[in-house]
């Protein structure tokens, strides 16, 4: 593979992409197995409730208990997950674009601590904080989407 060298989405859009192709993967499939894992241990829980049993004994299609009942049921202990691992999503970015060599909360981050830019770090670890607690914002807002039994006043 050639070496990743940075291309403007302004010069040439696909040779942008083209270069995010690696990273992102390398990025994802951890979080998407640790996602697939626990929506899978999830739904596997659901299924064995009672509400379940009767749902198949009153004769509706496995296709329409999965979606209506057990998938927004399942979904709440996945939502919770996600929110943790986004996390540990943005410190890991930063691993990934200095193996990959890209500019981004590495570069933001690692350059201002070594030139002793302490104003920098600060505004960059608050923008990073602030993006935390609207993820968590987030999650809990869909807590009360996919449960109904949850209601924030």
């Amino acid at each position: 593979m050639p070496p990743i060298e940075y291309v403007s989405p302004f010069e040439d859009p696909i040779a942008n992409l083209s270069q995010v192709i690696w990273p992102a993967v390398a990025v994802g499939y951890r979080y998407s197995s640790v996602t697939m894992r626990m929506t899978r241990s999830a739904l596997l829980e659901v299924l064995r409730e009672d509400y379940i049993r009767t749902a198949r004994a009153k004769g509706l299609r496995e296709i329409i208990i999965i979606n209506r009942h057990a998938l927004k049921n399942a979904f709440l202990p996945v939502v919770t997950v996600i929110g943790i691992e986004s996390a540990f999503l943005m410190g890991g970015l930063v691993v990934t674009e200095h193996v990959f060599n890209l500019n981004g909360l590495r570069r933001l981050l690692i350059e201002p601590v070594l030139n002793q830019d302490y104003n920098m770090v600060q505004a960059l670890v608050m923008i990073m904080v602030t993006v935390l607690v609207f993820v968590n914002f987030v999650v809990d807002l869909f807590y009360a989407w996919l449960d109904p039994r949850i209601r924030y006043s």
